[in-house]
């Protein structure tokens, strides 16, 4: 009878994903993230190149940015509040505090066969891209032994951050027969995503384990207000808190982020300890030793010279995840007043053999970021064919590894979308660590907020992400849009269909 695929005959160095467990406080050091911009200058067959001299005029401004930045000036302030929280609070949170969501994550993780992570925007995307970089890419399926070095943490999964029934009710089946873990998260209560969603969890929550639902039901929300703290009180839910001072998309060091990457076994002492260095090197390095000045410029020079399109890209299916996390940080920092570029995630080779044609030889509009993961967690051998009808003996012949052409290739491609006329920079990661992730989370916040003060808007608002909401109640008929709700559905009466 066949035994099913053996690893060992691929000839590769299977590993398994190691992760210090989330009840022990390490501090490592895999080494430093580092940024390449060499292919910003001078670019060839570009309309508009940047040069070196242009980044030095830039230089002052810049700086002065970062400056206004830790003097907690500039345009930061959302209903009155400097939204610059992110900056010193995950250095702020006491030893006893990490404690605090450890033991009540790990209380939980032994209660439950699987945890849900209920949020959309910033309380979802920093979460599942951390989780997601830092696990095994089909980590529910493993068993739970081989999750964690801890006892295994439960499947996790994620909803409330869309509104398709299908992915909602597909994802209920997989919860189907389990034990469940929830963490809702919204400062408001209100989110319509989270909060629909949420309301048809609690209601089989109920239903199915009866009064042990409360302890089973986790919700970070606003400290004092809102419906979500209003109905924590009254089921007696443990409670974390969404700092007023941190928007939705910088706040995964914070309770939003830090409860469930601790029930994910996710080392957040560590993660800190990543973002507290890269703090240290953004503060006091000079600026061309300076990781998120130089980002920031580079950025916004390319912005400058017309490029409003910028692909992030990874070679790594992991480190893909963080691209996600960036599609939503610097577009909604970033898109105000008719400024700001696209951001488009793209998985390298993958997407080379699809939209690389556009990058290539299309319009000259696009930026290059590459998110380049330098050490994989295992290391892929290709075996030599007697026959060699694909030709790739050459490649073993040579020691060259899949991780060797997986490098090659993200190698090939800046040189020669650099050639093409785009403009790159490569953002070296070491390894998959908690650390190194760290790092990048505080240099792409700091390069954002820099980014934003230097296309003189306020980054850390979003008024534009209302305009659909607000849409959306008036055609729901929600209470209160009722007049809004007769002049959206006049004007749309009053178009012409065109209908195919």
């Amino acid at each position: 009878m066949d035994k099913g695929l053996q690893l060992e005959i691929i000839g590769g160095n299977r590993t398994t994903r190691k992760r210090t467990p989330a009840c022990i406080l390490r501090i490592h050091s895999p080494g430093e993230i580092k940024l390449d911009i060499t292919n910003i200058f001078d670019t060839p067959n570009c309309p508009s190149p940047i040069s070196k001299d242009d980044m030095e005029r830039i230089a002052p401004k810049a700086v002065e940015q970062l400056e206004k930045l830790k003097r907690s000036e500039g345009n930061c302030r959302d209903k009155g509040i400097p939204m610059l929280g992110w900056m010193n609070h995950p250095l702020d949170i006491k030893r006893e505090h990490l404690d605090e969501i450890r033991n009540a994550a790990g209380s939980l993780s032994d209660k439950i066969d699987a945890f849900v992570s209920l949020g959309i925007g910033g309380s979802y995307l920093g979460i599942e891209a951390v989780f997601k970089t830092l696990t095994h890419t089909y980590q529910n399926q493993l068993p739970r032994e081989e999750r964690s070095k801890c006892g295994g943490c439960p499947e996790i999964y994620f909803l409330g951050q869309n509104l398709d029934p299908d992915y909602i009710l597909d994802t209920l089946d997989m919860l189907r027969g389990k034990r469940i873990g929830v963490n809702v998260i919204s400062k408001s209560g209100t989110t319509t995503e989270t909060a629909v969603v949420f309301r048809i969890l609690r209601n089989l929550m109920e239903k199915s384990f009866g009064g042990d639902a409360s302890r089973l039901i986790i919700a970070t929300t606003d400290e004092k207000k809102g419906a979500l703290r209003k109905l924590a009180g009254e089921k007696g839910y443990k409670t974390f808190v969404v700092p007023d001072n941190i928007g939705g998309r910088f706040s995964v060091l914070s309770d939003v982020g830090l409860f469930g990457l601790a029930v994910m076994d996710i080392d957040i002492g560590n993660l800190i300890s990543g973002f507290t260095a890269m703090k240290r090197r953004i503060e006091e390095k000079e600026f061309w030793q300076n990781p998120a000045l130089l980002h920031a410029a580079a950025r916004y020079l390319a912005y400058q010279r017309g490029k409003k399109i910028e692909v992030i890209a990874s070679n790594s299916a992991a480190i893909y995840q963080i691209a996600r996390w960036m599609e939503q940080l610097f577009p909604e920092s970033e898109g105000h007043h008719g400024k700001g570029m696209w951001v488009s995630p793209s998985m390298y080779t993958e997407k080379l053999h699809a939209n690389g044609q556009m990058v290539q030889d299309g319009e000259r509009n696009i930026l290059e970021t590459f998110l380049l993961l330098e050490k994989h967690d295992n290391v892929l051998n290709i075996p030599i064919a007697p026959d060699d009808l694909d030709g790739l003996n050459f490649l073993p012949k040579a020691d060259k590894t899949v991780n060797d052409l997986n490098r090659l290739a993200m190698e090939g491609a800046a040189y020669a979308h650099y050639l093409g006329g785009v403009p790159n920079m490569t953002i070296t990661i070491p390894e998959r660590d908690v650390f190194c992730i760290g790092q990048l989370i505080c240099m792409m916040e700091y390069s954002v907020a820099i980014s934003g003060y230097l296309l003189g808007h306020n980054p850390f608002i979003q008024p534009g992400v209302e305009a659909y909401k607000k849409a959306m109640f008036a055609l729901a008929g929600k209470p209160g849009y009722e007049e809004e709700g007769e002049k959206i559905k006049k004007e749309l009466d009053g178009r012409e269909r065109i209908v195919v």
